[in-house]
């Protein structure tokens, strides 16, 4: 899981930092294929902005409490004061959730099964990388996007059950992964879609 830090005196004072397990590939790459700088910069930064609202922002914005940003808006604070940032963020995370709640709904679960933490088995995490979520859901759910509540303890005894059909080769690895790809791009382009009619500035690290 990625660990937020905040500091009192660094121009990235607030920062939700890009550290967690290594993943072969972004997910937003992976769906975007970004091809000039500026294209990388965006692919990025959405996956930073993600990442921080599934792990920290969403919970924290219930309380309207939000201390961190996400790496991408950290570097771009010219006045890192805790009022600054703290407006910053929640700015963010507002504007976070309304493309979200605009999303297809399937959209909207997609991104959060990609981006919400927790770990897998590790065969499973091999073969699928940051598609792990929703493969799982893919290989063993009679529907793949139930509603969120209860959803857990469904999801580990899936994934047990897909780590062992991986192990048997009873499973095609690819043609999961290219159905999770399928519905991870589809959603992370939708996501930017809506995300680059907002006026609240992307950029990158």
């Amino acid at each position: 899981m990625k660990k937020a830090h905040k500091t009192t005196k660094a121009k990235t004072q607030g920062a939700h930092h890009d550290v967690t397990k290594t993943k072969t590939t972004r997910p937003t790459e992976t769906a975007l294929q970004p091809a000039t700088p500026l294209e990388v910069m965006v692919s990025r930064a959405i996956d930073q902005e993600l990442d921080w609202y599934f792990s920290y922002a969403e919970t924290a914005l219930h309380r309207e409490r939000i201390g961190m940003l996400p790496s991408y808006a950290a570097v771009l604070v010219t006045e890192p004061t805790d009022s600054a940032i703290r407006n910053r963020a929640l700015d963010i995370a507002r504007v976070v959730r309304g493309c979200l709640r605009a999303l297809a709904p399937q959209h909207a679960e997609v991104l959060r099964a990609v981006y919400t933490p927790r770990a897998w088995p590790r065969n499973v995490d091999k073969a699928f990388d940051s598609l792990a979520a929703i493969v799982v859901r893919l290989a063993f759910a009679d529907n793949p996007w139930p509603p969120r509540r209860g959803k857990s303890g469904l999801e580990q005894a899936a994934a047990v059950q897909l780590s062992a059909a991986i192990t048997c080769n009873s499973v095609s690895v690819a043609k999961l992964r290219s159905q999770a790809q399928r519905l991870l791009g589809g959603a992370v382009v939708a996501y930017a879609g809506l995300r680059a009619l907002e006026g609240v500035t992307l950029g990158a690290r």
